[in-house]
């Protein structure tokens, strides 16, 4: 279908002959991201002054998550608002319609941006499962400084016969491996004690180290669910955002298009 302009004496009027307008939804796109990175500005701002203050750094987790979620709503509403007022468009379906567009387009480019912190937790969090389950199993330990720091601790003040750091290192291969018989008995030759004893403090390191597993576990779990969360209800609320800022522009255009002066010439 082809395009029609109309003009009175003053102003210049273009109506569209499709049901989307894609330049103005390119133009509500970028709006929308301009009204996004503001927003986020002014909350990360008022984020550090929060912490400046002494807030914990839960509760600025907290304000961050809210500020994404706000951001998002102002940014979508913005940019489907003005997409549609520019287009012209002045039936509130089509309005929903072409701010639905702009608002999927947008908040996809964010959660772009988003889901590889999401990811990065998911990967720790199967690192823990992984780590647990093997524990479990026997094969019991972690390479992580934290799991050799448990294991160090366990063994105390004892002097080895190789410096205590390589001690540490070769027990957490050997439990690594599923080999406790094997670390039991270098543990009591570097330590000079028993094998019995040996035995003892390999079994407390081993539960240490499964307790810290298991929270690290529980932790990530949880920190992915958060974020998951968040991250739906801020879908919603910016789909939410986006149908309302389109049937608005829809609504305004109803009454009075934006419309462009005409230059006359003489």
């Amino acid at each position: 279908m082809r395009n029609e302009n109309f003009r009175n004496d003053n102003l210049s009027v273009r109506a569209h002959g499709h049901l989307i307008c894609w330049r103005s939804s390119l133009a509500g796109v970028f709006i929308a991201l301009l009204t996004f990175a503001g927003v986020m500005t002014l909350s990360i701002a008022f984020g550090g002054i929060g912490l400046d203050d002494g807030s914990t750094v839960k509760n600025a987790t907290i304000f961050a998550g809210v500020s994404l979620v706000v951001a998002m709503i102002i940014g979508n509403f913005t940019g489907s608002y003005y997409s549609v007022r520019i287009s012209r468009m002045n039936v509130d379906v089509l309005g929903v319609m072409q701010g639905l567009l702009v608002g999927s387009l947008v908040t996809l480019f964010i959660l772009c941006q988003a889901m590889s912190s999401v990811a990065t937790v998911g990967k720790i969090t199967g690192a823990a499962l992984g780590a647990t389950a093997s524990a479990a199993g026997g094969a019991a330990m972690s390479q992580s400084s934290l799991i050799e720091d448990v294991i160090e601790d366990a063994v105390g003040n004892k002097k080895f016969v190789t410096d205590q750091q390589t001690v540490v290192r070769k027990v957490a291969s050997r439990l690594i491996r599923g080999d406790q018989e094997g670390a039991k008995n270098y543990l009591a030759y570097q330590a000079g004690i028993t094998p019995a004893e040996a035995d003892n403090l390999i079994a407390t390191a081993k539960t240490k180290v499964d307790q810290t597993l298991e929270e690290t576990r529980k932790a990530a779990a949880t920190t992915l669910k958060a974020v998951s969360w968040s991250t739906f209800v801020a879908i919603v609320l910016a789909t939410i955002a986006s149908v309302l800022g389109g049937l608005l522009g829809a609504l305004c255009n109803s009454r009075g298009t934006m419309d462009i002066p005409v230059t006359r010439k003489n």
